[in-house]
């Protein structure tokens, strides 16, 4: 019996899927590249789903591992809960993610991470991804169009399409890794200690940036190897669905206030300055359409304290204004 250690751990958390959790785990097992676990993590399915969910395992080999994180059908414990569950399970030297319903479809994209990442030891590694919806339609051809900007001033390493990024070059905002895309050493997640368990919301942003700074450069290959899928029919399935755009916009600007506590290196504290404004002008308008114009001019204020622009600071004290007459 073979007792070594993978070199990828692929963590899968999974809630009331079929099929796509079967698409999800096809697009690993097509992989020209052996050397992984999955770790499939249960998040209460319901008693049906989740004998589907055993017998479908059944179908792959011993790779394949199954984790019931909650009772049959009761509630999930959220995204970052679950995935630091199967972090503390996962043997790999470097720890991959793939949601339920989206799925890797570039067989190779094991293999050329794995020669890159064992040429070069960096500890960060990011896939091209694209984005679809539920008719399998294209509805973003690249998720990090920002990045790919500054390809022709990167390092290209050896016969792959793969090139080490800079701090600065990575973090462009509005551009992010999506988690499908990533992959991580395992002993960096260890350093970070894993997903923050207090947000349901923007997590995968929370980790991307505080991997990318502790790291200080990343692999990126360009090539599209992952799709996202982003369909209308099933947006209320997951828990961070399930919230309003409200609550949305409230938990992601928890996120960037930590990482302002956190961030010590300036591209970072740069990108989660930009990232905090934005989110807060778009609640500023959101408010503004709503005829609240106090609660905006709060919002607007705070935006400009984050990231001060002649223009904003105009349009936030003349917001101000009118909201006291």
């Amino acid at each position: 019996m073979n007792t070594s250690k993978p070199f990828f751990s692929i963590i899968v958390p999974t809630r009331n899927r079929g099929q796509e959790l079967k698409n999800c785990l096809d697009g690993i097992w097509q992989q020209t590249y052996a050397d992984y676990e999955v770790l499939v993590l249960d998040d209460g399915s319901s008693q049906s789903v989740r004998e589907g969910h055993q017998a479908l395992l059944g179908q792959y080999d011993q790779r394949y591992r199954w984790h019931e994180i909650n009772a049959a059908g009761t509630g999930g414990s959220g995204p970052s809960t679950v995935r630091n569950i199967g972090l503390s399970h996962a043997q790999g030297q470097y720890v991959a993610f793939c949601d339920d319903d989206d799925c890797w479809h570039g067989t190779d994209h094991l293999a050329v991470a794995a020669e890159v990442l064992k040429e070069q030891g960096e500890r960060v590694y990011i896939a091209g991804l694209q984005i679809k919806n539920e008719q399998n339609q294209v509805i973003m051809e690249r998720h990090m169009t920002q990045v790919q900007r500054h390809l022709e001033n990167a390092e290209k390493l050896g016969n792959h399409e793969v090139y080490r990024l800079s701090l600065e070059q990575i973090l462009s905002y509005p551009d992010y890794a999506h988690l499908d895309s990533i992959i991580l050493a395992k002993d960096l997640l260890d350093e970070l200690e894993g997903f923050w368990e207090h947000t349901r919301f923007a997590e995968d942003v929370d980790l991307f940036v505080r991997a990318c700074e502790r790291s200080g450069s990343v692999l990126y290959r360009p090539e599209i190897c992952v799709t996202h899928f982003a369909p209308e029919k099933r947006q209320g399935e997951s828990v961070s669905n399930k919230m309003s755009l409200r609550d949305r916009r409230l938990l992601e600007m928890s996120v960037y206030q930590r990482l302002l506590l956190i961030c010590k290196a300036k591209p970072a504290l740069d990108y989660v300055r930009v990232s905090l404004a934005n989110t807060q002008k778009m609640l500023t308008g959101e408010l503004l359409a709503e005829n609240r114009k106090i609660s905006a001019g709060c919002f607007a204020r705070s935006a400009f304290a984050v990231f001060p622009t002649l223009k904003w600071g105009l349009y936030s004290l003349g917001l101000s204004f009118k909201s006291i007459r």
